[in-house]
């Protein structure tokens, strides 16, 4: 898959930026994960009832696939488009951290909260939820994010040294990255919306 191929290319040339990226997502999922111990009960209850309801919803059909495909495919896109629109910004750099913090972090968050819900039954359902498509967009995070690191400083680079840069070839190659990311976002949207479900309501007998 070219995807895996270009990521390949970019650990060797990179290997740095990549093992930046690779600790900070382990940091966001290990805090997400943690941070449900330090809610109130309250906002526990509340987290039970959300995940509740949504498990219940896709066991009774009463889930708009349609719905949730397009609310996952503008956030994907937004997310990837605002990547890297901060690669090619000065002050980018910063934001981009944090937002590959926050993916991690949501996903160490959302296994945890159902897995504290259904025990052990919550780690079959929990790896339901979150394969494939939430490693996809993990994967889709860490390449755009690792491309747009890359820009950034090549940017701040070339005005801090006036080192000249072929800015051109640069962006032709950024942009091709954004479309294959897009793209991806695209099959991660349609998994989102019309795999997981399915596979969910397949172990329905899980949930009570």
């Amino acid at each position: 898959m070219k995807l895996f191929k270009l990521i390949n290319e970019e650990e060797m040339k990179n290997k740095k930026i990549f093992i930046f990226i690779t600790i900070l997502l382990i940091i966001g999922f290990v805090a997400g994960t943690l941070y449900i111990t330090i809610l109130s009960n309250t906002d526990k209850d509340l987290i039970k009832d959300t995940i509740t309801n949504y498990f219940l919803q896709i066991k009774n059909s009463k889930l708009d696939n349609m719905h949730i495909f397009r609310q996952a495919l503008s956030s994907n896109f937004i997310y990837v488009i605002g990547i890297w629109l901060l690669g090619i910004s000065i002050i980018g750099l910063p934001i981009i951290i944090c937002m590959i913090f926050y993916k991690s972090f949501i996903m160490g968050f959302s296994i945890t909260s159902i897995i504290y819900k259904y025990k052990l039954k919550g780690i079959v359902l929990s790896f339901t939820y979150s394969f494939p498509y939430q490693l996809l967009n993990i994967l889709i995070a860490s390449f755009i994010s690792l491309y747009a690191i890359k820009v950034s400083i090549s940017i701040i680079k070339m005005m801090i040294s006036k080192k000249h840069i072929n800015f051109k070839v640069l962006i032709k190659k950024y942009f091709v990255v954004l479309l294959i990311c897009l793209f991806l976002s695209l099959i991660s949207s349609l998994i989102e919306g019309f795999v997981t479900p399915y596979f969910i309501k397949l172990f329905s007998s899980f949930i009570k």
